[in-house]
Parts: C-alpha cells; sequence; structure tokens
C-alpha cells in the first residue's frame, strides 16, 4: 500500500455526518485517503468476502483515479466501503469482459468501475447503502470525468441493483479472476443516475420501495459533499504523492459536474 504524505486525524477528512434513519445512528461517510483508513477499508473487504469464499488478496485497487469511501458509525464501526476509479493500464473487469467494455467504449463511453463493495451485515441500512452508493457516484462521474459505470456482482444480487437501482445487464454469466467467484457485468450511466438521485431525494421510502433513489442525499448536501471531494481529489497533497495527475480524464465542466453545481468551483485539470 502506497504511503500518504499525511495521515488525517479521523473525522477530519469527513465528506458528511448524518443520521442513519432506522437506527438514529450517527454515521460518518469519508475519503480514505490515510494508510489508516486504508488499511480499514481493505479489512472490511477482505472480512465479508473471506465469509462468502472469496478470494481476499489485492481486492482495493489504488491510484490517482481511484477513490475509496469509509463509513463508519460514532464508535468508529466501519459498516461500509467502496472504491470508485478506474486504472492507468484498464478497468479490473476487463479480465472477464474485454469485449463487452471494449464495445462500451467503442460508443464513446468513459469507463470506470466500482470495486471492493463491502457492508457489514446487520449494520448496514438501505439508508447507509443509498449513500454510499450515491457519494460514489458524484466521485466517480462530476469529479473523475467519466460517462458511465461498470460493477461485477455475484448473479444471485443482479436483480436488486437493476431494481433499486437501474443498473443494466452486461454480456453474461462469467468466473471473475478475483474472487475465484460467479459474476455478471452491469453498467449505468452516471448523468442519468445522478439525476434520478437528485429527483427522488427526500421522497417517501416505502416498506416495498421501488428504488434506492428517495435515500439519497439531498441537492445542498450532494453539492457541499460534491465540493469537498473535488478539493480532496485534487488536492496538493495527492497530486504530489501520486505524480499521475495527466492521467485524469478531461470532460466539458458541464459534464463533469452535471447538474450537481455551485457558485464556487475549485480549479480542477483539464
Amino acid at each position: 500500500m502506497k504511503t500518504c504524505l499525511i495521515d488525517a486525524p479521523l473525522g477530519e477528512d469527513s465528506l458528511v455526518t448524518f443520521k442513519d434513519g432506522p437506527t438514529g445512528r450517527t454515521l460518518t461517510l469519508r475519503l480514505a485517503e490515510s494508510p489508516s483508513d486504508l488499511s480499514r477499508a481493505e479489512a472490511l473487504v477482505a472480512r465479508m468476502y473471506a465469509k462468502k469464499g472469496y478470494r481476499t488478496e489485492g481486492l482495493l485497487p489504488e491510484g490517482p483515479r481511484y477513490a475509496t469511501l469509509l463509513l463508519s458509525d460514532s464508535e468508529g464501526t466501519d459498516l461500509g466501503t467502496v472504491t470508485v476509479g478506474s486504472g492507468e493500464r484498464g478497468l479490473r473487469a476487463e479480465e472477464s469482459y474485454a469485449d463487452e467494455i471494449s464495445s462500451l467504449k467503442d460508443k464513446g463511453r468513459i469507463l470506470c468501475e466500482f470495486n471492493a463493495l463491502a457492508i457489514l451485515p446487520g449494520h448496514g441500512s438501505a439508508h447507509s447503502l443509498a449513500r454510499l452508493f450515491h457519494a460514489a457516484l458524484l466521485a466517480g462521474g462530476p469529479i473523475l470525468g467519466h460517462t458511465d459505470g461498470v460493477l461485477e456482482v455475484n448473479p444471485s444480487h443482479v436483480a436488486f441493483y437493476e431494481r433499486m437501482l437501474g443498473f443494466e445487464r452486461v454480456g453474461q454469466i462469467k468466473s471473475c479472476p478475483r474472487v475465484e467467484a460467479p459474476s455478471l457485468l452491469l453498467s449505468f450511466n452516471f448523468a442519468k443516475t445522478l439525476e434520478q438521485a437528485e429527483k427522488a431525494a427526500g421522497k417517501p421510502f416505502h416498506s416495498r420501495p421501488k428504488s434506492l433513489f428517495p435515500l439519497s442525499f439531498e441537492k445542498d448536501m450532494a453539492e457541499n459533499i460534491l465540493e469537498k471531494l473535488t478539493l480532496r481529489l485534487f488536492s496538493p497533497t495527492r497530486i504530489l504523492r501520486d505524480r499521475c495527475i495527466g492521467f485524469f480524464p478531461s470532460l466539458p465542466e458541464e459534464q463533469r459536474f452535471g447538474t450537481y453545481r455551485s457558485g464556487h468551483r475549485p480549479s480542477v485539470p483539464a
């Protein structure tokens, strides 16, 4: 694991603190930048994957075009994590879905992927999962400059992602060599998905919900998270650490930030 130039104290790099609706617990979502936070995220993923019999080595991708998010409660228990982005040498999903991803790229889509997703059983509510995903969508699309995303999931979970988040199937079931288990590739468009989240945020969440979008961050909060993520992901510390800022994709600002905009925007390399 790379060494960061700084190791921020717990909570200093918080993106947002919110109440978990069903439990009333105070949850904190932050960008895992420090070695300790990255280790905690990696440990959570390994723990959850081991329970399913998956392979647990090398699950957390690193690099300037990746952002790892870590969700914890006020007692310091890590409840969930996801890493979003794309590697300098391509997507990990290309190991199994090279043709499918090539076809998406041929259509002009700038792709990233969601990796190392883990939710602590019995602790992660739909509310916390929805907000973890929303923050990952904000990072992967508006900030890191991707138009579309992909995610490899166990086939038994496909219906959930289709119904609750509007993801679409790509290709057939294959074997994922990283975890040594079957997987199916899903795709989504960042602009469309973020628009759905913005429109639905704050609306009633029924006992038999049709999607997770009503549990998303409301617009003002989403803009604040976007602002903080941008400042962190393009900070001098991160740039000096990775020395790879030139690898960030370039998109027009209106595509990079989508519908989430505010009066001030940090200078982002084009």
